[in-house]
């Protein structure tokens, strides 16, 4: 992967993930050391650690408890199990579908969380339960169910579904890293369940995926969890923030050299960090047209002419255009595609 360099992990996150590997007795200081980290970083809260080296570490807890969830949870999740969940939810017709496959499949493996796939009327939400009388060790098997959810979601539809919320049942804690794992979305504690919201409209969008494109997928397991799915990085998370706030005259004329006096540092710097992201300026800001087109055009009336107005386009078939190559279809055509319920 070409942008691991640019991404590290906090060693807090390295604790959380030793917690199942430490209670079936590995001996965890040999773990770190197999991968290249001294022990003694994890006594330095504010230590980082290159994610190649947490990814190592991952693959390496998972090969020797033969266990995808690390020891986390009541049982040991069998290597492939989530291979064999993926098959069956990628023949889904929709999202919906595809995610209703894999939950009831991920069901029937009875560990200690169970997942649910949800819609309430404009509302999305793939949720994580706790079984009764099965131990959880650690609140990051929470946040891997929750990641794996949704990044798998995304990947269906080839497109990275914006986050309305973030719940998870646990307090907050003072270091973690929910900001950049959740893509900035906003994150609630001690809530009943653990679950991520977004608009249900994503749900009605088709598969666009299969079963050989799925061999492709998880050939970096566990990497794509903690990779960017474009705009994740924590630059791009803050330039994304920063058109966020604007309303829609601002962010009709706001420019590139705006953005980089309000984040003090120039253009050509700004470019290259955002690369280094996998991400750019222009990605972000067409991200955000296109969220918002979407929204739009399912959950309004609004002409085609007025969308287009209302992300910035200056004439209607400059946005058919631009929308077509994000989604490969017109925004006529999408709004057909996909009806409020």
């Amino acid at each position: 992967m070409d942008n691991w360099g640019a991404i590290s992990i906090s060693v807090h996150t390295v604790q959380r993930c030793l917690v199942g590997a430490r209670a079936h007795g590995l001996n965890c200081s040999k773990l770190l050391r197999s991968c290249g980290i001294a022990p003694d970083l994890l006594q330095h809260s504010s230590a980082r650690i290159p994610l190649r080296q947490f990814i190592d570490l991952c693959r390496l807890i998972s090969g020797r408890l033969g266990d995808e969830q690390y020891g986390l949870l009541e049982r040991r999740q069998q290597i492939g199990s989530y291979h064999a969940i993926a098959v069956n939810a990628v023949h889904g017709a929709t999202l919906g579908e595809a995610m209703t496959r894999f939950t009831r499949y991920s069901n029937l493996f009875d560990n200690s969380l169970y997942l649910h796939c949800v819609r309430e009327k404009s509302t999305a939400t793939l949720q994580v339960w706790r079984r009764s009388g099965m131990q959880v060790r650690s609140s990051l098997a929470i946040d891997i169910a929750l990641m794996i959810l949704h990044r798998f979601a995304s990947w269906l539809i080839n497109e990275r579904i914006h986050l309305h919320s973030v719940k998870l049942d646990y307090p907050a804690e003072a270091l973690h890293e929910h900001r950049y794992l959740f893509f900035n979305a906003n994150v609630l504690h001690e809530q009943e369940i653990s679950a991520v919201e977004f608009d249900a409209a994503y749900l009605d969008r088709p598969v666009a995926q299969n079963e050989q494109s799925l061999a492709h997928y998880f050939e970096d397991a566990p990497a794509k969890l903690y990779l960017p799915l474009s705009q994740s990085g924590p630059l791009s998370l803050e330039v994304r923030s920063l058109l966020e706030s604007l309303n829609e005259e601002q962010f009709r004329h706001y420019t590139l050299r705006q953005a980089c006096a309000e984040l003090h540092t120039k253009p050509d710097t700004l470019r290259r960090h955002l690369a280094n992201e996998g991400s750019s300026w222009q990605l972000i800001r067409n991200t955000l047209r296109r969220e918002k087109a979407t929204h739009l055009l399912t959950q309004s009336g609004s002409s085609i002419e007025q969308i287009a107005f209302a992300i910035g386009y200056t004439e209607a078939a400059a946005f058919i255009r631009a929308f077509k190559t994000w989604t490969g279809m017109t925004p006529l055509q999408y709004r057909k595609s996909i009806s409020p319920r």
